[in-house]
């Protein structure tokens, strides 16, 4: 496909965002028998199934691009290809007001474009609800007319979860998702001309960057992922709590986190930190003693840690308690070398 025909697609809006599968980032792939399936149950066109054996398969012909699969993926084994999400919070810093569309919904041009708010997960919209003064606005307008019509109902049920998860209001109650054209809001054509064509240029060059990425491409390149990964939405939910000023958002942040205990039945075999995924378990040496330190930023409570614990000795537990927050490293255990 030639640069022109790619951008032809684009702008036809029938090429779905690329998704990769890295297959050693996978819990069913790491551990045989594992039963995850959030991928799975998360994709409502049926394009993934988890009858390929260490790991699950994608049915490209299928697949709409709403992305929904990796804002599930606890070890984000699923990636797509679209550099504007990891992108978003840094592009949100200093704005009072956050509107998120897709190329479809493009108004003002001041929006920050995704390729599909089914990306969206719910850590990542806390963190874009803790940035914004005067709140968040999710434009679906358009979703009806779209292969992946079911993106609204998919974030009303992320965000009714994520306020669960909370307990409260606080931060879910800043976020409006747009699902028609509200009352008194000004036409695209009386948008600032310098905005709007700005947006198309932003457009035209990532269409552009994506696909000399696709063409230069390393065909064994899910070889060269790092063994340990941490999800992205971690990361920008670490930050977002760094920047914060304001305690009951802080309280609300850490609440998405994981707090993790450790029995006397541990006999520091290792295991746990071998298996998991995202680096949040280590085992160390120091002195005579041996450690088992466990960074509470890292951790996306996958749970494999507690199904290959043989002994059960390890508690996942939701919520950071917020006198932790000064080390990223906690000590669990500590064992002498015999």
């Amino acid at each position: 496909m030639t640069l022109a025909d790619r951008l032809a697609e684009r702008f036809r809006g029938s090429e779905p965002p690329a998704l990769e599968f890295i297959s050693r980032r996978c819990l069913r792939n790491r551990r045989q028998g594992n039963g995850c399936a959030r991928c799975i149950d998360e994709c409502p066109v049926q394009a993934i199934s988890g009858q390929e054996p260490g790991g699950v398969r994608l049915d490209p012909k299928r697949c709409v691009g709403c992305l929904a699969c990796t804002a599930v993926c606890p070890a984000e084994a699923l990636v797509g290809k679209d550099y504007r999400l990891a992108a978003a919070p840094g592009k949100a810093t200093g704005q009072a007001t956050l509107v998120f569309c897709c190329e479809k919904s493009i108004r003002s041009g001041e929006e920050i474009v995704l390729p599909c708010l089914g990306a969206l997960a719910k850590e990542q919209l806390a963190v874009f609800a803790a940035k914004a003064a005067k709140g968040v606005r999710l434009n679906l307008v358009k979703c009806s007319d779209c292969r992946a019509a079911f993106v609204p109902d998919l974030l009303v049920r992320r965000l009714a979860a994520l306020n669960s998860w909370l307990g409260n209001g606080e931060i879910t109650g800043s976020i409006r998702l747009l699902l028609q054209e509200e009352e008194g809001e000004e036409p695209v054509e009386s948008s600032s001309r310098r905005t709007f064509f700005k947006a198309f240029r932003e457009i035209s060059f990532h269409a552009a960057t994506e696909t000399m990425a696709a063409l230069q491409a390393d065909p064994d390149q899910r070889e060269q992922h790092a063994h340990k990964h941490q999800p992205a939405r971690l990361a920008q939910l670490r930050q977002a709590i760094a920047d914060t000023g304001d305690e009951s958002t802080h309280q609300a942040l850490l609440r998405l986190f994981f707090s993790l205990t450790v029995s006397d039945e541990c006999n520091f075999c290792g295991a746990c930190a071998g298996m998991c995924p995202t680096g949040a378990l280590k085992k160390t040496r120091e002195d005579e003693g041996k450690r088992l330190q466990f960074d509470w930023a890292r951790c996306s409570g996958c749970g494999l840690c507690l199904e290959f614990c043989r002994k059960k000795a390890i508690r996942l537990i939701p919520g950071r308690n917020p006198e932790s927050l000064g080390t990223t490293l906690e000590v669990l255990l500590q064992m002498e070398v015999e």
